[in-house]
C-alpha cells in the first residue's frame, strides 16, 4: 500500500470509528453495529440496487416468524343489513397470507487488493469508491441467494455452490415449497416446460399471460410485473429479428426494464436472476428480512495476502409477504421446443 493510500485509509478506520462510536483501535476487532448505524447501512445496501429499492427491506425482531403483507386481502367494499344482531365485519389488514421465514447467520465478507486501494486513491472520492464497493457486493450476494438459495448449511460450500444455494433459503424455492400450486414444474411432460412452436406454450408471451392470470384478481395489486431470464429474453429477441428479417426488435437486452411487456405485463431484467426463469408478481411482495441488532462489522489489513478485509456478517430472511399473489417457473425446467 502506498504512502498516500495508507493515509487516505486510516482516515477511512477514523470515519468508521466515530460513526460506530468506538475507538479507531477497536475498528480491527469485531463489534456489534448499534441500531440506528444498522439501519443506516443496510438503507445504503438497498439504495446501492435499483431492484433492492424496489422490494420490500425490513428489520425483525425474531428469529423466526411469517411475512405479514400490510395490504387487505380481498375486498373491503360490501353491504350488510343491519338486522337480527348483524353486525359489519371489517377486512382485515396484515392478512396472514405470507410464508413462513427463518433468520440465517449470513457472512458478507469483503477482501480489496491493495493495488485497487492504490487505484482509488488517486481520486478525490477515494471514501465513497471503498464504500460503495463494499455495498454494491453486499446488495448483487442479497440478491444472488434470494434467487438461488434453497438451504442452510452449517459450512456453505462455494465451489460446489456458487450462487449460494447453501447460504440460505431464497424466494423462489420458498414459493416451490410453501406453495407449490403457484410454482410450475412441468407441462405435457413431466419436469418439462417446453417453451415454441411445438411447445407446452408457443411464446414466452403466453407463459407469462398463463402464470399471471393464475393470480386471482382479488389478490393482484395492480403493480404486477415479470421477470425474465436473459435466455429467454435473447431467444425471444433472436425471432423477433429472425420474423422481421433484421429489424430492430423493441426488446432490448442487457437493461433492467425492457421497453415492451410479456403477456401484458411489464418486463424486468434483474442480475443473478436464473438465465431461464420466469417471475411474476408485485416486486413489493419480495421480502427481505434483517434481525434487528445482530449486524456485526471489523476491518483488518492483511499484509500477508496484500489486502485489507471489512467482515461484515447479520441474520438475513428471505419471504413472500402474499402466496397467493406471486407465480413462477422453476427454471432448470424450462426447455425450447420448435419442432
Amino acid at each position: 500500500m502506498k504512502k498516500n493510500t495508507r493515509q487516505l485509509y486510516g482516515k477511512l478506520l477514523g470515519s468508521m470509528a466515530k460513526a460506530y462510536g468506538i475507538d479507531v483501535a477497536d475498528v480491527s476487532k469485531e463489534f456489534a453495529v448499534e441500531i440506528p448505524q444498522e439501519t443506516k447501512l443496510n438503507d445504503a445496501i438497498q439504495e446501492s440496487s435499483d431492484f433492492l429499492s424496489r422490494i420490500t427491506m425490513a428489520t425483525v425482531e425474531d428469529t423466526k416468524g411469517q411475512a405479514l403483507e400490510m395490504g387487505v386481502e380481498g375486498l373491503l367494499a360490501k353491504r350488510t343489513e343491519i338486522t337480527g344482531g348483524a353486525v359489519r365485519q371489517p377486512n382485515m389488514a396484515g392478512a396472514p397470507t405470507g410464508s413462513s421465514w427463518e433468520v440465517a447467520f449470513t457472512e458478507f465478507d469483503v477482501a480489496i487488493k491493495y493495488i485497487t486501494l492504490d487505484q482509488w486513491a488517486r481520486y478525490k472520492d477515494f471514501f465513497q469508491r471503498y464504500m460503495n464497493a463494499v455495498r454494491r457486493q453486499i446488495a448483487l450476494d442479497k440478491i444472488t441467494i434470494g434467487f438461488h438459495g434453497e438451504s442452510r448449511a452449517t459450512t456453505s460450500d462455494p465451489v460446489a455452490n456458487p450462487l449460494g444455494q447453501d447460504v440460505n433459503v431464497g424466494w423462489l424455492k420458498t414459493i416451490q415449497t410453501q406453495a407449490p400450486a403457484r410454482y410450475m414444474t412441468r407441462g405435457a411432460v413431466v419436469d418439462v416446460i417446453s417453451l415454441g412452436a411445438a411447445g407446452d406454450y408457443k411464446n414466452l408471451d403466453a407463459l407469462v399471460y398463463d402464470l399471471y392470470a393464475s393470480i386471482a384478481v382479488e389478490d393482484r395489486t395492480g403493480n404486477e410485473v415479470v421477470i425474465v431470464g436473459s435466455a429467454l429474453i435473447a431467444d425471444d429477441v433472436n425471432k423477433g429479428l429472425t420474423k422481421n428479417a433484421g429489424t430492430p426488435t423493441e426488446k432490448a437486452v442487457g437493461i433492467t426494464e425492457l421497453s415492451n411487456q410479456y403477456g401484458g405485463l411489464p418486463a424486468l431484467q434483474v442480475p443473478k436472476f436464473p438465465d431461464m426463469g420466469v417471475l411474476v408478481t408485485d416486486l413489493e411482495n419480495l421480502h427481505l428480512y434483517t434481525q434487528e441488532g445482530r449486524m456485526r462489522r471489523n476491518n483488518v489489513e492483511e499484509s500477508n495476502a496484500n489486502r485489507v478485509v471489512d467482515y461484515i456478517s447479520s441474520n438475513d430472511a428471505y419471504a413472500i409477504g402474499n402466496l397467493k399473489a406471486v407465480a413462477a417457473v422453476h427454471a432448470p425446467n424450462m426447455a425450447f421446443k420448435e419442432a
